[in-house]
């Protein structure tokens, strides 16, 4: 029961989350089908500066630099996660620099420095948008590039009405875990609407040139059995965007 369980900020969750998190994901379906759509959007990384933001464990800054780019700096919220992130780099020798950060309030890199930026399932823990596409506009050099991913919104907002109609409120969906006690935890999610997206990212000066929602098939729900009933609807919703000259 959601009654039964303890409810963590994300600074809270992730920091609960960090030692086991590169295990939970492992073999996660919509893992498989973001992460694709998320390299294929990238623009040629060699020899740029980049970032990962809301970076976890360092999924793409590793990606990054093992893509060739020069300058490779990993952000987090969680000093935990970072701290996993940074003992994988060290072990596969690549100076990748990381750094805590919110990217709902601050995100420690200068001014219009980075080249490109990923900013990967991050984006549904920040209530506002706005303050968020600011900082990755702000860290861009004009015509630089943001891919962002995320949860696509549609199984989000199935998740939103699932629980409203159980519990007869609006409750946010949330990402659900059992930690190494045994208790059942939560962090809430915020539903972002693709308009969202995009309007937020207009004003901070960011044009879309690129949208991937890549949909359940066959062969998908064959692996993975639990997604039959999920054919052909979109699991990850990803998005390119670049900064205005």
């Amino acid at each position: 029961m959601d009654d039964d369980a303890f409810y963590f900020s994300p600074a809270e969750g992730f920091a609960r989350l960090a030692d086991t998190y590169d295990l939970r994901l492992s073999g996660n379906p919509m893992l498989l089908l973001e992460t694709s759509q998320t390299l294929a959007a990238l623009p040629n990384v060699a020899g740029k500066a980049v970032a990962d933001i809301g970076c976890g464990t360092g999924r793409y800054a590793i990606q990054l630099m093992r893509l060739g780019a020069e300058k490779v700096a990993g952000v987090d919220l969680s000093p935990a996660m970072l701290e996993v992130a940074q003992h994988k780099s060290h072990r596969a020798e690549l100076p990748i620099e990381w750094g805590v950060g919110d990217l709902a309030e601050h995100i420690p890199i200068p001014d219009a420095t980075l080249d490109a930026a990923v900013c990967a399932l991050a984006l549904t823990f920040v209530e506002s948008l706005n303050t968020a596409f600011a900082e990755l506009s702000r860290v861009l050099k004009p015509g630089g590039v943001l891919v962002v991913s995320e949860l696509h919104p549609l199984g989000l907002t199935l998740e939103r009405a699932a629980s409203s109609a159980v519990f007869r409120k609006d409750r946010a969906p949330y990402l659900r875990f059992t930690d190494l006690q045994g208790q059942e935890c939560r962090i809430a999610r915020t539903p972002h609407t693709l308009a969202d997206y995009v309007n937020a990212a207009y004003a901070a000066g960011l044009t879309l040139t690129f949208v991937a929602e890549p949909l359940v098939d066959t062969r998908l729900a064959v692996t993975f059995g639990h997604l039959k009933e999920k054919i052909g609807l979109p699991l990850a919703l990803i998005l390119r965007f670049q900064k205005c000259m």
